[in-house]
């Protein structure tokens, strides 16, 4: 029926004329609300007044016509491919996704050659357009299709309304300044500063800026309308688009109620909630994980190679998103190899086949790779090989031994100084570290009983507790495809875990730990119904799925809305608040602040401890990695801390933002699973000794040639250079 509706329609002049009734009329809304934006944006972040909530429209109109280019170019390849789809949330899935990959490829190409500007990134964005313009008409139809599919029945039509307000409540939510850490660190700090120099660059004091960013790419779109709220409603778009293809998935392969207990029951976990409002990408990566193993098992259930393709190129995508995808591409490749076995394949064609997936997979992953081996002679940059100890151009090199051993003589050297302080520092080190919470990953179980041990101070990010259910899938009848996304969640788990306990990172089992939970309460309540012959037992045995899903979700929902009250969001969205007013309450925008109001334009800020720098508007050198590369890169290159000063000036340096409670905050959580990204390994001593390192020899060094002018309760000080 999808073919029908939304593949075979006639080409023609009135399919241009069709496209024009929605683009004009597209256009002339979109000049109107960008004039308004500028005409906002010119009153800077202390204007209040109603005329903000317009500037909300003109972000969520521009995430919207983001995912809509998306779809045009994601469809117009689905097509080239000739995929054949099951139904109009498949189409919208993966139409999106793969559009979303292609779009932000094309970006960061543009980036590597210096083009990253309004103009080019306009025009690459027409040309594909003027490529996949007859999709618009398909966009229309077939959400309008889909609306009146879901709306067609009563009970269809009160799911419709109760995923609607679901979205609405997290739209609200989403439509506020970015002020989780993560985004101020890097998801938009680091593409800001692409932003502003017009390519992207190898960055040497931001070392996250040097991972996969495919997704940050269409963030960078957003921060060139200086637009950042859209970036998070961008994100929360692509989170629905998942929950979409949870369904479809289910419609497909397991049965509609299956797929609609699976779209809601996605977003019962806290974890999804709380990034998918954010700018942080891991929801994102969920999702394009979960299409390419989803494309890979539609290949081997209608044997169309198009699906095939499709796989390897979202499997690229994703791994232009996050390393930590190379885990599920490993399981790709044992799929294919075992199914093709299992339906006996001739070898000729499988090694023809995985051929031509790796090099598709390669060819959409390579930009990351090759840019970092450029650069730093290292394709994964900066893991096995740390940070760099010198970036200037003709004295790269990385930290060696002879490095320690400079750090340990200005160890040596602050310790004979102030020896008082020396200690006292040791000793607020290790009492913070006798409050480490004991953790052991490999207890999945804790993740449920103990979630906020596997959290690194981060709210409300709780795990799915339908996934309580999902051993239950052992006592219904199997299905072939579930028994694999089962196995990936193992897979997925046991080695994610093995690198690092943080909970956020294992949102890749997601979305096939949620289609296994609704399957399993889905068929036994099938069988329960069954069993009872009274109609009103037997229908609420078959109501108890949907009921565990909405004991799920009410939760999740009210610790989000009573988040959103504390934090004054809607005063926000309608203008009653400044943009600067609702960022005060967040422990690290005040300092921000400080210095964005209180020193001069020329001013040039060195981070220390202090991490997120979104919202600097003076020229910085940031610090994102916990020992303080920065820092320990001055101390290796100066033998005095007198040269370490003259160093610093010559670096334009006026002002110093340290963040002490990092210092605590590391020796509390551990370095346990934590990667060390440094270069530099302390082998002796407690954990934290990095880190007691840099505060000894900053204590000193600010005694000696900085002069306080700021500092609050949550430990960041502010300090003018003598």
């Amino acid at each position: 029926m999808s073919e029908i509706l939304l593949s075979r329609e006639k080409r023609g002049p009135s399919s241009l004329a069709r496209s024009l009734v929605f683009i004009l009329p597209g256009l002339g809304i979109g000049i109107a609300l960008s004039c308004a934006h500028v005409w906002i944006q010119a009153m800077g972040d202390d204007h209040n007044g109603a005329a903000l909530l317009m500037d909300r429209i003109f972000d969520l109109s521009l995430a919207v016509g983001l995912i809509g280019i998306a779809f045009c170019i994601g469809r117009k390849t689905a097509r080239l491919l000739s995929l054949e789809y099951a139904g109009v949330a498949e189409e919208l899935s993966f139409s999106i996704m793969i559009g979303v990959g292609l779009l932000g490829l094309v970006t960061v190409c543009l980036g590597l050659a210096g083009l990253l500007a309004p103009i080019p990134v306009v025009i690459c964005v027409g040309l594909l357009m003027a490529l996949s313009w007859r999709e618009m008409p398909v966009l229309t139809r077939a959400v309008k299709h889909g609306i009146a599919t879901a709306t067609s029945s009563r009970s269809g039509l009160i799911l419709t309304v109760l995923f609607g307000a679901l979205v609405v409540i997290m739209t609200l939510r989403a439509m506020t300044p970015p002020h989780t850490p993560d985004e101020a660190i890097y998801h938009l700090s680091v593409t800001k500063r692409f932003v502003q120099q017009g390519r992207v660059f190898p960055v040497a004091d931001n070392w996250a800026g040097n991972v996969p960013f495919l997704i940050q790419m269409l963030y960078a779109i957003c921060l060139m309308a200086k637009a950042d709220i859209a970036a998070k409603l961008f994100s929360l778009c692509l989170a629905v688009v998942c929950s979409f293809s949870l369904y479809a998935f289910g419609k497909r392969f397991l049965g509609r109620r299956v797929g609609l207990l699976a779209m809601f029951g996605f977003f019962a976990a806290g974890m999804v909630v709380e990034v998918a409002v954010t700018s942080r990408i891991d929801v994102s990566l969920a999702g394009m994980l979960f299409l390419a193993l989803y494309a890979m098992m539609v290949y081997f259930d209608t044997c169309q190679c198009g699906w095939l393709y499709t796989s390897a190129m979202l499997a690229g995508f994703a791994l232009g998103i996050k390393y930590s995808a190379g885990i599920a591409i490993c399981f790709l490749a044992i799929m294919f190899l075992a199914e093709s076995a299992l339906r006996r394949v001739g070898a000729v064609t499988i090694i023809k086949r995985g051929i031509l997936y790796s090099a598709i997979l390669a060819a959409v992953a390579s930009p990351w790779f090759i840019k970092n081996l450029i650069w730093f002679g290292n394709p994964v940059y900066p893991f096995i090989t740390g940070e760099a100890a010198d970036l200037t151009p003709g004295h790269f090199r990385y930290f060696d031994p002879e490095d320690q051993s400079r750090l340990d003589a200005h160890f040596e050297r602050a310790r004979r100084a102030m020896p008082d302080v020396a200690v006292d520092r040791e000793r607020q080190m290790a009492n913070a570290a006798s409050k480490r919470v004991v953790r052991h990953p490999f207890r999945f179980w804790e993740y449920f009983t103990r979630p906020d041990a596997y959290n690194m101070a981060e709210d409300s990010q709780y795990p799915n507790y339908l996934f309580l259910f999902a051993p239950l899938i052992l006592l219904v009848p199997r299905n072939r495809w579930l028994m694999w996304l089962g196995l990936f969640s193992i897979v997925f788990f046991v080695a994610t875990i093995s690198i690092s306990w943080i909970a956020r990172l294992l949102l890749p089992v997601y979305p096939p730990l949620t289609l296994i939970s609704a399957y399993a309460l889905t068929r036994l309540a099938d069988r329960a119904a069954r069993f009872d012959r009274h109609a009103i037992y037997s229908f609420g045995a078959r109501l108890l799925p949907a009921l565990a899903v909405a004991l799920a979700l009410g939760p999740t929902l009210l610790i989000g809305s009573l988040h959103s009250i504390s934090t004054n969001d809607l005063s926000f969205i309608t203008g009653r608040i400044s943009r600067s007013e609702y960022m005060k309450k967040f422990y690290y925008y005040p300092p921000s602040y400080f210095i964005n109001h209180s020193t001069p334009e020329g001013s040039r800020v060195m981070m220390i401890g202090a991490q997120t720098c979104y919202d600097l508007q003076r020229d910085y050198i940031a610090d994102v990695n916990w020992d303080s590369t920065e820092w320990r890169r001055l101390l290796v290159r100066n033998r005095t801390f007198q040269e370490l000063d003259q160093d610093i000036r010559s670096l334009g340096v006026t002002h110093v933002w340290v963040a002490y409670g990092l210092f605590t905050f590391v020796a509390e959580m551990g370095r346990a699973n934590y990667p060390n990204v440094s270069g530099l390994r302390v082998n002796s001593g407690p954990d934290y000794e990095a880190q007691l390192m840099n505060w000894s020899t900053l204590d000193l060094y600010s005694s000696r040639f900085l002069e306080p002018i700021y500092s609050d309760d949550f430990g960041n000080m502010v300090y003018k250079v003598k």
